[in-house]
């Protein structure tokens, strides 16, 4: 298993490099096309993918990388391996809101064990091997807040709210783009992330990784086990995250009444 705490200063480095070269193109006057499934693509997706799988063949050569924008569908999963979005939240990144972010995860046996998320608007880097220093205050408070996209609320999200408020619990909604919904939840901004919609593995693992090193988790919402990885569908399941274990013994009963009954 690879020391992370050796390699972090590199990847943070890649990370980084990665993000510069984002943010020239987003203070450019920049264009975009459609990848087949319809999701836009622009010159900062293959940039920063360029520098981040180059370098992370330079750092761990032994190591196979699957990348958002070289998957393909019959790929074979090695036990290990990482697992990078060089670009979450191109719709964000196209509409100029700054809501996008860098992702790089590591994956062994169908876990996210490792993340790094930079958001290239300031740099800013959360890592799975943070060091955080004052543990969250272990309290429900009111009114629950709900991390959700900025750009992809569908008819689900808002029936689980109508849900809610059917249910007397009181809610504030925090919108935010691409894994930074995640990272919402280790900066204590926000208290749950329900996704109902779409998402692919590369989405959110590095994410995961980091929201479970501050004390939070993701749950499937098919199964209710934590969510796992190397599926033969790329896609993920619907989910839910909370911020700590507390969020999920209060609140992981009404969620798996909505879906349930609702869903």
């Amino acid at each position: 298993m690879l020391d992370f705490n050796k390699f972090l200063p590199d990847l943070i480095d890649l990370s980084s490099q990665a993000s510069s070269s984002i943010m020239d193109i987003y203070n450019s006057d920049f264009s975009y096309k459609n990848k087949n499934d319809g999701s836009p693509l622009t010159l900062a997706d293959e940039s920063s993918n360029n520098i981040i799988i180059e370098g992370l063949k330079r750092i761990t050569p032994e190591i196979q990388v699957i990348s958002e924008e070289t998957f393909k569908n019959n790929i074979s999963y090695e036990d290990s391996y990482w697992l990078i979005d060089p670009l979450d939240g191109t719709k964000e990144f196209i509409n100029r809101n700054g809501d996008f972010s860098v992702n790089i995860s590591f994956i062994h046996n169908h876990c996210s064990i490792f993340g790094i998320v930079q958001r290239p608007m300031d740099l800013r880097i959360w890592t799975s091997l943070d060091k955080v220093s004052q543990p969250k205050i272990q309290e429900i408070k009111s009114p629950l807040r709900i991390v959700m996209s900025r750009s992809h609320k569908g008819e689900a999200d808002k029936a689980f709210l109508r849900f809610l408020k059917d249910s007397g619990i009181d809610y504030e909604l925090v919108e935010k783009g691409s894994s930074l919904k995640i990272c919402a939840l280790c900066d204590d901004e926000a208290d749950i992330y329900p996704r109902f919609g779409p998402t692919s593995e590369w989405d959110i693992s590095a994410a995961d990784a980091v929201l479970e090193s501050y004390g939070g988790s993701i749950f499937s919402l098919e199964d209710f086990e934590k969510l796992k990885y190397s599926k033969k569908n790329i896609l993920n399941p619907s989910f839910i995250a909370y911020s700590s274990e507390l969020m999920r013994q209060t609140y992981s009963q009404k969620v798996e009444d909505y879906v349930k009954k609702l869903l």
